[in-house]
């Protein structure tokens, strides 16, 4: 185990520099000027314009830039965002509790709903498998940016149940407000893990195992558990682990449609403004979320199912 861990920890530092220099390059030569933002529509002063970007480092060439801003990364300091004039750090340590708090509430609707509706399609042919099928089809085919629409229109503007905007305050009032941007969030992911679910315990309760217990008598629902719940985790856990870095890229359209201030809406804004600061540290940010999430997901699996060599898949 802790060979596996220190391969995986030089995997993800060497997987974290590339990262840094695509997100780096790729921002690097993106069009457009980073302080238009900042100068608006002012006429620019030559010596200010010259200041500004010392001041950005803009006056260097690629490398020097990226060295020095890599240098500063690596003792905490992001930069300055250029369009919010204030330090990145500050910047994501207030969007990040918005957009961690919807990414757990998405991804706890994720396993209620698609391994409820996985168990009962696998357990009942007929017309519940057909209702799962059918749900978890159009729940896959519909964008979020539709489901983000309907949800809103539904039940904030003609019902009036939930609140059109904002993340709230205190344990309940936030998830009160948090409610459709996660149910809109895990639509899609939930359908998948369903689809997958309900093939991994379709198997798994034709297995010959499992109709061995079945025949000596055992309980369906210890037969359940022990058996095809437990054997069906792992290829489930699978795709709940690989939607976490997908949801924080997806995070961006339902938190503009709720009016949420996290990382995806700070990242928008960054774009938009040609932050660059911003844009490289939750970019590189989500490739870390992803990693670690890949690594974390292989040690689980490999707990759950001892077939599953942990380190195989890599």
């Amino acid at each position: 185990m802790l060979r596996y861990l220190g391969k995986q920890a030089a995997t993800l530092v060497i997987l974290l520099f590339v990262a840094s220099v695509l997100i780096f390059a790729l921002v690097y030569l993106a069009p457009g000027d980073p302080l238009s933002s900042l100068l608006g529509n002012r006429t620019p002063d030559p010596q200010r314009v010259a200041q500004l970007r010392a001041q950005y480092h803009l006056d260097q060439p690629f490398l020097e830039r990226y060295w020095l801003w890599l240098g500063n990364a690596l003792q905490g300091d992001f930069g300055t965002s250029i369009s919010a004039q204030t330090g990145v750090s500050g910047l994501l340590r207030s969007a990040a509790p918005v957009t961690l708090w919807l990414i757990v509430y998405s991804q706890l609707l994720v396993i209620i709903i698609g391994t409820t509706a996985a168990a009962v399609a696998a357990r009942f042919k007929g017309v519940p498998d057909a209702i799962v099928a059918l749900g978890t089809t159009v729940g896959a085919t519909i964008p979020t940016f539709v489901t983000a629409v309907l949800l809103s229109t539904v039940f904030t503007v003609h019902f009036r149940i939930f609140p059109a905007t904002g993340a709230g305050s205190g344990f309940v009032d936030r998830l009160w407000h948090l409610t459709l941007p996660a149910i809109a969030l895990a639509i899609v992911s939930s359908a998948m893990l369903a689809r997958i679910g309900r093939a991994a315990m379709r198997e798994e309760m034709e297995s010959p195992h499992t109709l061995t217990e079945t025949a000596r008598g055992v309980p369906y629902g210890r037969v359940f558990r022990r058996h095809v719940l437990r054997n069906a985790a792992p290829p489930m856990l699978a795709v709940v682990g690989l939607q976490i870095p997908a949801m924080i890229a997806g995070s961006v359209i339902v938190e503009q449609a709720f009016g949420l201030s996290g990382l995806g809406s700070l990242l928008l804004n960054g774009a938009n403004a040609h932050d660059y600061p911003v844009v490289q540290t939750i970019a590189l940010l989500i490739v870390l979320v992803t990693v670690i999430t890949a690594v974390v997901v292989d040690i689980l699996q490999g707990m759950l199912d001892p077939r599953v060599k942990i380190g195989a898949r890599s």
